[in-house]
């Protein structure tokens, strides 16, 4: 490996500072002019880094005139004598001297860092104490966990904003409910839904039942509706993992002044039954919707408390669990941990997922369409490419109109189709 050196003389020119120092002495006890210049020049000699070997080669230097220039040439003639070497000499071989000490020196102690690199190598490296934690929880992840018969209990876990808000009056609204009701429950802050349950042994393993509840008021209902939250939340229940994802609507008041009519609303929630399978439960009030969640504790905890649970990793196939849910009984869950890191919104995602929620933010693309999409062109990429494939644009406007949707697997329509291709070719181009 080469290193490059920048060698500098500590006083690459002894003699001629020597002079100068001298000469600007004797200007500032007469008070002359030419001080000024001298201070000027002895700042420049001291500051250049290589030696001069006469007054031409200090010419270059600010401050150094014609005269001052001759008055070196001339004190270095006298110096000189009847020696008649060049002058070179001594400062040269002088020059090389240090220079090859600087060199050995560096040498010397690349070697020496070399072997202390080496030692270090051999030594085993103690892990940092962020590497500690992540090789922690990949084994807890790892860990097998299996809860028999009657060794645990169904705890309805709360999300922290179902508790919390800026009413003083119902701030722990649902906790009250929930503890007139007899369910036992505890409030966590959850990544993804409003509402879940969960099996804990007395050694606090907690595994997940495949049943998750997303809370929404009918005025909120509309809210999400119009931003496309509601589009994005359905997809990130239905990736979570577990299989029953139950919507849980509340009135809100009459149902009037919702922001979008009601009839919209319904049919809303109709087409996130029937094309998503999401279950839809409508109650009146929020202590009706509280009664509601203590109702499926007690016969979740009915239900699971008589089975042998084990835990899963997220991908295994649940579906021979679920359907046999009242006959089978051992049953495989998802750890609560893993579903908490895995949900969360700034989890790692592939370029699949965050095409479709890229998609889901467009106007009038709903998730089966999206979907849809996504099945056929995984990524952007993939949907530029097969732009560009298209020989005019009228085919390219027409690529996406006839991709079937949901179950019914109706067209996905010229007018998407052409919004799509005006977005894509608009503003990714």
């Amino acid at each position: 490996m080469e290193t490059r050196l920048e060698v500098r003389l500590k006083e690459p020119n002894p003699l001629f500072t020597r002079w100068l120092e001298r000469w600007l002495r004797e200007a500032e006890r007469r008070q002359q002019k030419s001080q000024f210049k001298l201070r000027q020049a002895l700042e420049a000699l001291k500051s250049y880094p290589l030696p001069l070997y006469s007054g031409r080669d200090c010419a270059i230097l600010r401050g150094f005139g014609g005269t001052l220039c001759q008055m070196i040439d001339e004190e270095l003639r006298q110096h000189r004598g009847v020696n008649l070497l060049p002058a070179t000499s001594a400062t040269s071989e002088q020059y090389e001297q240090q220079v090859q000490q600087v060199v050995r020196r560096v040498q010397e102690k690349q070697v020496e860092q070399a072997q202390k690199k080496k030692e270090k190598e051999k030594r085993p490296r103690k892990p940092t104490k962020k590497e500690l934690l992540e090789m922690a929880a990949a084994e807890e992840r790892q860990r097998r966990v299996e809860m028999p018969p009657r060794g645990f209990e169904v705890l309805l876990l709360v999300d922290t904003q179902e508790t919390s808000g800026k009413n003083k009056r119902v701030l722990d609204q649902t906790r009250s409910y929930l503890e007139s009701l007899g369910a036992r429950h505890e409030v966590r802050r959850l990544t993804i839904g409003d509402f879940l349950w969960i099996a804990k042994d007395t050694a606090g393993n907690e595994l997940v039942l495949p049943y998750i509840v997303e809370r929404k008021r009918m005025d909120d209902l509309a809210s999400s509706i119009r931003d496309g939250r509601f589009h994005e939340q359905k997809h990130r229940l239905k990736q979570s993992g577990l299989k029953h994802v139950i919507y849980l609507v509340e009135d809100y008041g009459d149902n009037e002044q919702l922001g979008l009519p009601l009839d919209s609303l319904q049919q809303a929630l109709v087409n996130a039954r029937v094309q998503t399978g999401v279950q839809v439960v409508r109650t009146e009030n929020h202590f009706r919707s509280m009664a509601y969640l203590a109702s499926m504790s007690r016969s979740l905890g009915q239900i699971f408390g008589q089975k042998t649970l084990h835990s899963v990793e997220r991908g295994t196939p649940q579906d021979k669990a679920d359907s046999c849910l009242l006959v089978d009984s051992r049953l495989g869950l998802l750890k609560f941990r893993a579903l908490y890191e895995d949900s969360a919104k700034n989890a790692q995602l592939t370029v699949r997922e965050v095409f479709v929620q890229q998609l889901l933010q467009l106007h009038s693309l709903s998730l089966e369409r999206a979907m849809a999409i996504v099945e056929r062109y995984p990524t952007p990429r993939c949907l530029l490419d097969a732009y560009d494939e298209c020989l005019e644009p009228k085919e390219a406007r027409q690529l996406l109109a006839r991709i079937p949707c949901g179950p019914l697997e109706r067209p996905l329509g010229e007018k998407i189709s052409h919004c799509l291709y005006e977005f894509f070719t608009t503003h990714f181009r």
